[in-house]
């Protein structure tokens, strides 16, 4: 009896890899053209506007014997969960409005951005696009989200789920806390995990009692 098991070149481009905190992890394609395949996504921190943007280095590849040109780029927001900042329960703010510029506005219907790219066979398109958001508190909100890019011929790509951390465009100066009981912190945190864990994002890694 010989073995069935499955060849490289009949799975290639279902995955790519996606990178989000230093860390690679494999990223599900639900559809995409014959000849077009998402190599990468790469998810960085904007280091001078911290959660307040999030940057997505994309590479794509043509893999066909024709020119693809990428008319436009979509995300569909599938869930939203905010994530309360339980040291800062009781906190009075000092609030103000960042200004910036980004491509992807998340708090707007269908953001999308227009396709500048021409993928020649064999070529390679690498670029940027920066999620942000118009309206929105000083609180983290995780975004459940899904991209799509429309080609000038054949199917669109698209991916599976991935999720975004980003907050403001109001943004906290400073504060006053006269602190909180571990009860209370403690019941913040259950609050945050319950809302997280209907879009699917687990948080508990990431709680520190200390």
């Amino acid at each position: 009896m010989t073995s069935s098991a499955p060849k490289q070149e009949a799975i290639s481009g279902d995955n790519c890899i996606i990178v989000q905190s230093g860390r690679d992890s494999i990223l599900g394609i639900e559809k995409s053209p014959p000849s077009v395949k998402l190599v990468r996504i790469e998810i960085n921190r904007i280091e001078d506007a911290p959660c307040l943007q999030q940057e997505a280095n994309i590479i794509l590849k043509n893999n066909g014997d024709t020119t693809a040109f990428l008319m436009r780029g979509q995300v569909e927001v599938l869930g939203s969960a905010e994530m309360t900042n339980c040291n800062l329960l009781n906190a009075v703010p000092s609030l103000s409005e960042a200004d910036w510029t980004y491509d992807l506005d998340l708090s707007a219907i269908n953001p999308s951005f227009v396709g500048k790219h021409y993928l020649s066979p064999a070529g390679v398109a690498n670029f940027n696009v920066r999620f942000g958001r118009r309206e929105g508190s000083c609180e983290i909100t995780v975004y459940k989200l899904r991209l799509a890019f429309e080609f000038d011929e054949g199917e669109s790509l698209v991916t599976k789920h991935f999720f975004v951390k980003l907050s403001g465009p109001t943004i906290m100066q400073g504060c006053f806390s006269p602190g909180i009981s571990p009860e209370m912190w403690a019941k913040c945190q259950l609050r945050n995990i319950k809302r997280l864990d209907e879009i699917g994002y687990d948080m508990r890694p990431y709680i520190h009692a200390d």
